[in-house]
């Protein structure tokens, strides 16, 4: 057994004991889903009135279920670390990067070092080249970016001459299979940030291809067009979890750090949202989830009953908006705001591992199809949350 699988396996052991505290719709249930389950658990979050998700939280959830804690420590997914394999030029000039955001271009920097000199490159997923551009920059290689808006390959087409850089585009669409030619060629081929099914084309179609060499940093791995995972290794397909598109976004779904008028908006917006639900589900004598489409921002200020309103017209349920008054679902709107943040910080407990069940499965696929395989961060947290790369060599 390989250290991918016995990794993979202890992760799969554990995510599967605990399903409940993660595997969930959120807005689907008023009250709480594992409460019978977990008791003391749900207990301690039912006394934790409107208190603040922080380190002092997480201690107490540990102390009353230490099966939790002990798992999330024994886990080092923060800690792995892919060594260094070149070094980049100092003092890059400005002209590179031009048009490129500040974080962006820290990101695409971060994962050159950590890719491989090679020949020649692919570029799976490009849109206008930038990964593309400073390996061409770097290494004076063949760089071939595919993409499948025609627009930014044109874009990624003049830079390239501007820059004098041996870098082209191909108008290509990868999941109909119209990269697979080139990535019989590609000496190494790189993706950084390639969606769900994209960059899972690319690691079957490489090996397909007998690619040398991959260098991929996955992400959202619930844009697929499957409505349940299908597990790319066979180990991972002998998995008991069942994973449905909503538990994929899971894997990607982190606390961000916002400013405090778009936290507020984002409160608000769930809260409405929240109170709606309540009200619809009395309205209609119904007791399931009725999805409502995205509102402006802006809309949002003109306060509860006007957002019930438009929701309630968005949905047809006019009819229903005298017999039922909406102003008393505002403040059970506000309730189940808490008791969602708080359930989502329990789950938010098994984010790490379950990214990293997904990173496993791609790395023993490649390790099943005879490639040397590391995995690891290739930058801090703070630059990208998004920070795995897979690094396969073709043995």
């Amino acid at each position: 057994m390989t250290a991918f699988q016995q990794h993979f396996q202890a992760l799969d052991t554990w995510l599967k004991a605990h399903t409940r505290l993660w595997q969930f719709d959120t807005f689907a249930q008023l009250d709480n889903p594992w409460r019978d389950h977990y008791p003391a658990l749900a207990e301690y979050l039912t006394s934790q009135v409107e208190q603040p998700i922080e380190e002092a939280f997480y201690d107490e959830v540990g102390r009353i279920c230490p099966e939790l804690q002990l798992s999330i420590n024994e886990r080092n997914y923060e800690n792995s670390r892919l060594s260094e394999k070149r070094t980049l030029t100092i003092d890059l000039p400005s002209y590179l990067s031009t048009a490129i955001k500040g974080r962006k271009w820290a990101q695409i920097q971060a994962f050159v070092a950590h890719t491989p000199h090679a020949n020649n490159y692919l570029e799976w997923c490009a849109g206008k080249g930038h990964l593309g551009k400073l390996l061409a920059f770097e290494d004076h290689h063949p760089v071939h970016s595919l993409e499948w808006q025609k627009s930014l390959c044109e874009a990624g087409e003049q830079e390239a001459k501007r820059l004098k850089i041996p870098q082209t585009f191909t108008h290509a669409d990868v999941l109909k299979g119209e990269g697979q030619e080139v990535l019989a060629n590609a000496h190494c081929a790189v993706a950084l940030h390639a969606c769900g099914d994209l960059h899972r084309e690319l690691i079957k179609q490489a090996v397909a291809a007998h690619t040398a060499s991959l260098c991929i940093s996955p992400c959202c791995y619930h844009l697929t067009q499957d409505e349940y995972y299908l597990p790319l290794s066979q180990t991972a397909q002998q998995s008991a979890l069942t994973l449905r598109q909503a538990d994929l976004k899971l894997a990607v779904k982190e606390v961000a750090t916002a400013g405090a008028r778009e936290q507020r908006l984002k409160q608000l917006e769930l809260t409405y949202r929240l109170g709606f639900d309540a009200w619809q589900r009395t309205a209609r004598q119904q007791d399931d989830y009725l999805p409502v489409p995205s509102i402006q921002k802006n809309r949002l200020n003109q306060g509860f009953q006007t957002f019930c309103q438009w929701a309630a017209e968005q949905k047809g349920l006019t009819d229903l908006t005298s017999k039922t008054a909406f102003e008393n679902f505002e403040a059970i709107g506000q309730s189940r705001y808490q008791q969602i943040q708080k359930l989502e910080a329990i789950s938010q407990l098994f984010r790490p591992a379950l990214e990293h069940w997904l990173v496993l499965d791609r790395a023993m696929y490649l390790e099943e199809h005879g490639y040397h395989v590391e995995i690891g961060k290739f930058c801090e947290k703070s630059l990208t949350p998004r920070n795995w790369m897979i690094r396969a060599t073709r043995t």
